[in-house]
């Protein structure tokens, strides 16, 4: 990241690069490339986690982690048939009545193949299939292969993963539409944060981690923290956010270019509740600088929740931006929420003392 880059040079960047969970190799490149200028020491882990560290100024200070996940929503070559179309499942979850007519690439050993996803002719669809939603196990992918094996000589083999090719587009009142959003917007926060901090360090140490596997179950937030000595620690991800013609706002109350969420808690199967210590830290950041922001409970779930179980429990919560169109190849973000939550963190952590206790009140 140059001086000259800003937040969405920075975006646009990442959202270039294609790792789905699993195969995040690429993207643990990017984020090493990006963030490295900015700190005292990078590594990734044998779990494929990539740990940055900036030293603060003051060892006595808390230690925090800033976490957010390296991977995106995708999919799998499933099998092909002997046509040379390709079967595929989800990796992640991809909405699935936005999957049929997409653009798609399946990145090979050889290269990105790119096909379409087909779908029978509007002249013979019976009125009850156009009204119906297929489940994936009955789409294919249309490379344009004529046989099987002509899809294998082009390197497409059972296991390759793919991806949407969709480019992110400039809409009306500054909001950007755009495909894994989730979370290169909070990759792109991470690396921003620590380019802030570069020449005017704060009193704390810095732990930037790229985590894996987050759409396919927290998987690499399990293990990031283990070997590290850290006080707290902060997700910064993204969230879905209603005010659209289809959404209650009785369901989703968050709104995109209101500011960034500072969550209470994660709503899925049931409410779970994240470290009010941390939270009110951050909210009270946003208070005392003005800087716009929503509280609330967010529907899903980040890293923050599998933080908080490693070793004997460390007190995280989640910071987000809101988008429209989770988990779709046109998710909604408007920059300036991007912009509220670094400034949010980063004054946070600036203003972090040594005497700032994470323990929940009664304990200890």
């Amino acid at each position: 990241m140059s001086g000259k880059d800003s937040i969405l040079d920075l975006f646009y960047r990442l959202v270039e690069v294609q790792a789905p969970s699993g195969f995040e190799e690429p993207m643990m490149r990017a984020f090493i490339d990006e963030i490295k200028l900015y700190v005292d020491e990078v590594h990734g882990t044998p779990r494929g986690n990539v740990i940055a560290i900036q030293k603060g100024s003051d060892p006595t200070a808390p230690k925090v982690a800033l976490v957010s996940h390296l991977d995106q929503i995708g999919f799998i070559v499933f099998n092909i048939d002997t046509a040379g179309f390709i079967r595929f499942r989800k990796i992640g979850g991809s909405v699935t009545r936005a999957i049929q007519g997409q653009h798609l690439q399946i990145l090979t050993e050889k290269g990105p193949i790119v096909g379409v996803v087909g779908m029978k002719p509007g002249h013979i669809t019976t009125p009850a299939e156009a009204n119906t939603i297929p489940p994936i196990e009955e789409m294919y992918i249309d490379i344009g292969a004529r046989s099987r094996e002509e899809a294998l000589a082009m390197g497409v083999m059972n296991g390759t993963p793919i991806t949407y090719t969709t480019s992110p587009l400039k809409l009306a009142n500054g909001l950007i539409a755009s495909p894994s959003v989730d979370d290169r917007a909070g990759c792109a926060a991470l690396i921003t944060i620590a380019k802030r901090f570069a020449n005017k360090r704060p009193k704390a140490t810095v732990y930037y981690i790229g985590s894996v596997e987050e759409e396919i179950g927290l998987r690499g937030a399990e293990t990031c923290l283990h070997d590290i000595n850290v006080d707290m620690a902060v997700a910064i991800d993204t969230f879905p956010a209603g005010f659209q013609p289809d959404v209650n706002m009785r369901d989703l109350f968050y709104e995109i270019g209101r500011g960034a969420g500072l969550h209470v808690g994660e709503q899925g199967d049931r409410v779970r509740i994240q470290s009010q210590q941390v939270h009110r830290w951050l909210r009270r950041t946003a208070e005392a600088h003005n800087i716009p922001h929503q509280i609330g409970i967010m529907s899903g779930g980040t890293d923050a929740m599998t933080l908080m179980q490693t070793r004997g429990g460390i007190p995280a919560c989640t910071i987000g931006i809101p988008r429209r169109y989770s988990h779709s190849p046109v998710e909604v973000f408007a920059p300036s929420d991007l912009e509220n939550l670094i400034e949010i963190v980063a004054n946070a952590i600036m203003d972090l003392e040594s005497d700032f206790d994470t323990t929940r009140p009664g304990v200890g």
